[in-house]
């Protein structure tokens, strides 16, 4: 996402509109853009999977949602609304006519839960544009995309662009909780020839690593000096803080002396509480954080705190967390194409007496045919643990030969002066849901450096608090987009 293009000098591209016009045409839009996308993100757009007293998925989801059909409608694009599950917005035609021959742009515009908006610099939903980076909560994922998909739509509009395979923007409403969203549409609904998802790096992201997540449930209860257990990691994020609360000894007062910075102790009346300070990141990639629960836990399994019972069952939290391997779950792979397994926990808590630790897990492309759950219930019974599966999916694969990508990858290399390569990632999005699909953008843009001190560390990427992105990227975007979907016009076949 970072590079330093600034005097880059920029390469035409053959048969294809100016660029310094396309480029003109997009600064001129740039107030338009931000106003568009501060529609948006104003809206609370949680899914709500249960329990949503608007249906399916809450009334943030459902405002949102017509809030782009409306935008759609508003630049002369006809819409359509799929149950409030999903919206399409259609150039050229009806979205009846040709989605059989069509390319199909797919955003999301639910948002991850902002947390402890105490943690904000910026308020969540009050968007602002600051130093060139407009902040608010889902912004950067994935509702600029959305925008971004809009005024390439709106580009081809205004100049008469024909198109003969057509174009059509669909934005979904619970991607960030399980993508139910898509598994509604692509049940009820046809979907595109070819689907584009911008919600990860250019160029082709051609493969996306499958998924495990699961708790772990120790068979023998914990004692009763461990009053509380808690963090605030998800399945989208490792924890940045996780806090253990036991019972008051002065042996454990001694103990616990002395701990660095990122610990925080305190007693309260009767009680020692130990709280651990890390840094978020998303589950995918934990090494690009600091684990609470990592830091809680060499703290509790490598001193006395604890009685040996105790650090017994914390062990096995402690060691998945140390190399984020699998090993401890005896589920440690790797292909040539997207590297080893990636294996975090996130959250633990406790649970009916017991021990309960979530972990996350994405792995290798060429992983679906390993038993992952029954290693993972082996493994788990020897350390002394129950497993309950949350998710187990097969990773995503497209071709990375078909004629799209070859397109796609050359347009991106030509507009940006780059020679980048498609790539498989760890991160999980609608491609995994659709027939015919991989991501493609709108990160891994190089752009200018982040302004030092506009945002704490662990702040302003997405999921993290005071999310944002850069309006550099968003006008790059667009650029890449434009010419990206002109020149995959011009085969004859697209699937």
């Amino acid at each position: 996402m970072r590079g330093n293009e600034e005097n880059m000098e920029q390469p035409m591209i053959s048969q294809m509109p100016q660029r310094q016009e396309v480029e003109r045409w997009i600064k001129e839009k740039l107030p338009d853009i931000e106003k568009d996308l501060v529609r948006i993100c104003k809206i609370r757009s949680v899914a709500e999977v249960t329990g949503a007293k608007e249906l399916p998925y809450g009334t943030g989801c459902r405002q949102v949602l017509q809030e782009m059909l409306f935008m759609g409608e508003e630049n002369g694009f006809e819409v359509r609304n799929y149950d409030n599950y999903v919206g399409c917005i259609s150039y050229g035609s009806t979205t009846d006519e040709y989605q059989a021959d069509a390319v199909g742009i797919w955003a999301h515009l639910d948002v991850v839960d902002e947390g402890d908006t105490a943690e904000w610099q910026y308020e969540p939903y009050k968007p602002q544009v600051k130093q060139g980076y407009f902040i608010a909560r889902g912004c950067q994922d994935n509702k600029s995309s959305a925008i971004m998909a809009l005024y390439v739509m709106k580009y081809l509009k205004e100049c008469q662009i024909e198109l003969k395979h057509g174009l059509q923007l669909y934005v979904g409403t619970c991607e960030e909780q399980g993508m139910y969203d898509l598994d509604y549409y692509t049940s009820h609904y046809p979907s595109p020839a070819l689907s584009l998802v911008p919600d990860s790096g250019f160029p082709v992201c051609f493969g996306e690593r499958g998924i495990f997540n699961g708790e772990l449930i120790s068979n023998r209860a914990i004692s009763d000096d461990i009053l509380e257990l808690s963090c605030n990691g998800s399945r989208a994020l490792i924890p940045d803080t996780a806090t253990i609360i036991l019972r008051w000894t002065e042996e454990r007062q001694k103990l616990l002396d002395g701990l660095s910075e990122e610990y925080e102790v305190n007693r309260i009346e009767d009680t020692i509480r130990i709280t651990a300070k890390g840094v978020a990141s998303h589950t995918a990639n934990p090494r690009a954080g600091k684990n609470a629960l990592l830091l809680l836990t060499k703290v509790l399994c490598q001193t006395k705190v604890l009685k040996e019972s105790d650090r017994d069952l914390f062990e096995l939290l402690h060691v998945i967390n140390s190399d984020y391997s699998g090993k401890a779950l005896d589920i440690d792979c790797e292909d040539e194409m997207s590297g080893p397994a990636t294996v975090t926990a996130a959250n633990a808590y406790i649970k009916d007496g017991r021990l309960a630790i979530q972990f996350f897990s994405r792995l290798p492309v060429s992983s679906n045919e390993i038993p992952f759950r029954e290693k993972a219930a082996a493994a788990a019974e020897r350390w002394g643990f129950q497993l309950e599966v949350i998710k187990l999916s097969k990773s995503n694969y497209f071709d990375p030969k078909h004629p799209a990508v070859s397109v796609l990858t050359d347009t991106y290399n030509k507009v940006m002066g780059l020679e980048t390569k498609p790539f498989v990632m760890s991160g999980g999005t609608y491609a995994s849901k659709l027939p015919r699909a991989f991501a493609f953008g709108t990160g891994g843009l190089p752009i200018q450096r982040r302004p030092e001190g506009l945002f704490l560390p662990g702040h302003g990427d997405y999921h993290q608090p005071d999310e944002a992105i850069a309006m550099e990227r968003i006008e790059k975007a667009i650029l890449v987009y434009i010419y990206s979907i002109l020149e995959l016009d011009k085969l004859e076949k697209i699937v």
